[in-house]
């Protein structure tokens, strides 16, 4: 089968949103792993591809398309009649992507600072404040989210796009104390999302695991 996209991603990175996408939507793609511990990322052969040197990027019939939040939207519009985004112009679209916005600018950023805070500064000291600070924010964000979910998926009674992205922020907050994914509402929603088929392909093409630090 002729693949329809190809997908360059980092095992557990935020490409796995991408990558349960395709595989929920049942579509022919080509997932390519790029080493960012390594640095393919930064060769030429993957900044023609991606100038900006991230994960993920998208290879599509129309061309190259790179940030989760694009392809995300792109996906959907073009495999999905609304169920896990919404039809444009509906308030459920609305209220999706309000929520993936939260979590692509607001809790993405503050994983940077928990996993990159040399990113912010060559003091070591400065490195140190700016991780505990990022991890301050994160656990209280993570508890008030805990607290409220209380139906069977963080966006409510139906699974959205939003759902696999905060399950893939969740699973990055194993490495927090308590670990996010271990708190008592989210826990469940973060079984039930790791037993969806789409979800476990993913994970075992990536060759990452729900909980756990190695």
């Amino acid at each position: 089968m002729t693949s329809s996209y190809t997908l360059y991603y980092s095992p557990g990175s935020c490409a796995l949103i991408v990558h349960v996408l395709l595989e929920e939507f049942g579509v022919p793609f080509e997932a390519v792993p790029v080493d960012t511990a390594k640095g393919e990322h930064h060769k030429d052969e993957y900044r023609r591809i991606n100038p900006k040197q991230k994960v993920p990027a998208l290879v599509t019939p129309d061309g190259v398309l790179t940030e989760c939040v694009a392809i995300v939207e792109y996906l959907c519009d073009r495999h999905d009649d609304g169920k896990l985004l919404g039809k444009a112009g509906t308030w459920q679209r609305a209220k999706t992507m309000e929520q993936i916005a939260t979590l692509a600018t607001e809790i993405h950023p503050l994983f940077n600072r928990f996993f990159h805070q040399d990113d912010f500064s060559p003091d070591k000291g400065v490195q140190d404040k700016v991780k505990e600070r990022g991890t301050e924010k994160l656990l209280a964000w993570f508890r008030e989210e805990d607290a409220k979910l209380t139906r069977p998926y963080w966006s409510g009674d139906t699974l959205t796009a939003a759902d696999i992205y905060f399950t893939v922020v969740a699973r990055w907050g194993r490495w927090l104390t308590p670990a996010a994914n271990e708190m008592k509402n989210i826990r469940p929603f973060y079984e039930r999302m790791l037993a969806r088929p789409a979800v476990a392909r993913a994970m075992q093409r990536e060759g990452v695991k729900g909980f756990g630090t190695t």
